[in-house]
């Protein structure tokens, strides 16, 4: 079932997140006091409203709670951000997603009770140093609060049996699929498997556990 999403601000980071939300054929209503840029967004989304969504009765009127998510990209107005955060978790919004320009921001924010506070830049740096100091990491995305990736086969692991290593109970990973060379990828039956270093795993758990042991 798809879902249905309030955006506030349509800046570069609201029209984004709101344009490629509609793409997927989610239902999504922006929300913006700038009448040019609503006008921009209005045919790529369910609707687009000109409203101040630091005004209560804006809120009370969307019904915020009717939503499975408020993406919130006002962070160059953060007086106003403010604001809206506090009206929206007083209305009931659930998931509230934050874009923060600072690390101030970010802090307060979430003291606020923003679910997640998004740094963009800091947000892409940190995945980008993060993913080229991981060589044995090749891919990795987040699905349902967990992270998917694939992996390659680290030195300590070479000649050892997927029983052996327990990632499981040990990490909370768990291994989905195994790729031998020249072959297709497959799923691990076999506990007792003797994992090589050219093997390649897609594996599911936490971003940082995933790190740790595959780096």
């Amino acid at each position: 079932m798809k879902g249905a999403y309030a955006v506030f601000g349509a800046g570069s980071f609201g029209s984004t997140v709101a344009t490629e939300l509609s793409e997927a054929g989610h239902h999504v209503v922006v929300i913006d006091r700038d009448r040019d840029a609503v006008s921009a967004i209005r045919e790529k989304v369910t609707e687009a409203l000109v409203a101040d969504v630091s005004n209560p009765d804006v809120i009370r009127e969307l019904d915020i709670k009717k939503f499975d998510a408020v993406i919130m990209g006002m962070s160059s107005h953060f007086e106003d951000l403010i604001l809206a955060l506090t009206i929206i978790k007083q209305e009931g919004a659930k998931n509230i997603y934050v874009k923060a320009n600072s690390d101030i921001q970010k802090r307060i924010l979430l003291r606020l009770g923003a679910d997640r506070v998004i740094q963009p830049d800091k947000d892409v740096a940190e995945r980008l140093c993060a993913k080229l100091s991981m060589s044995k990491v090749s891919d990795m995305f987040e699905f349902k609060g967990s992270f998917i990736a694939e992996v390659g086969i680290p030195d300590k692991m070479v000649n050892k049996t997927i029983r052996s290593l327990n990632l499981r109970n040990r990490f909370n990973i768990t291994i989905l699929l195994l790729k031998k060379p020249g072959q297709e990828m497959t799923t691990v039956w076999d506990p007792n498997m003797v994992l090589q270093s050219e093997d390649r795993l897609i594996v599911i758990g936490a971003e940082k556990a995933i790190t740790e042991v595959f780096k």
